[in-house]
């Protein structure tokens, strides 16, 4: 195990609008404010999700065109090759109770509303190149 000592620095409270895409929207918060590095919570709601599941060196899309609930969304914001990168994973749930889950994709459109607290910690924390797996991981 590695690991950092940081602390928390201020929070950031944002409503995003319907037609934005929350990876987007979520880095471009981060550039507006200057965030250092942060963790962030999520709830809204979405007209169409993109989640990947990882496997064999890549994300397999599970694509979901319809009114859906973003029950839970949980994130962090970190720095790749001087870059914002945002790292979040969800569940989303449909009209009938079914529950999908999984690595936010680019694709997550926001139907109404999401509403999203990012706390923002005093130290940069960049990814780096895993090469046995080919992810951007945390470089601690």
């Amino acid at each position: 195990m590695r690991s950092v000592e940081a602390s928390s620095k201020r929070i950031i409270v944002a409503k995003l609008e319907r037609g934005e895409d929350l990876l987007d929207s979520l880095a471009a918060l981060a550039e507006k404010h200057g965030v250092v590095s942060a963790f962030f919570s999520g709830i809204g709601a979405l007209s169409a999700a993109n989640i990947g599941f990882f496997e064999k060196g890549e994300y397999k899309p599970i694509r979901l065109e319809s009114d859906l609930e973003v029950v839970s969304c949980l994130g962090n914001i970190s720095y790749r090759d001087g870059e914002v990168a945002v790292h979040a994973h969800m569940v989303v749930g449909d009209r009938n109770g079914n529950a999908f889950g999984g690595h936010v994709l680019e694709g997550c459109i926001v139907s109404v509303t999401f509403e999203v607290f990012l706390v923002e910690i005093d130290r940069r924390i960049e990814r780096a190149k895993d090469t046995a797996t080919g992810l951007f991981l945390l470089d601690l």
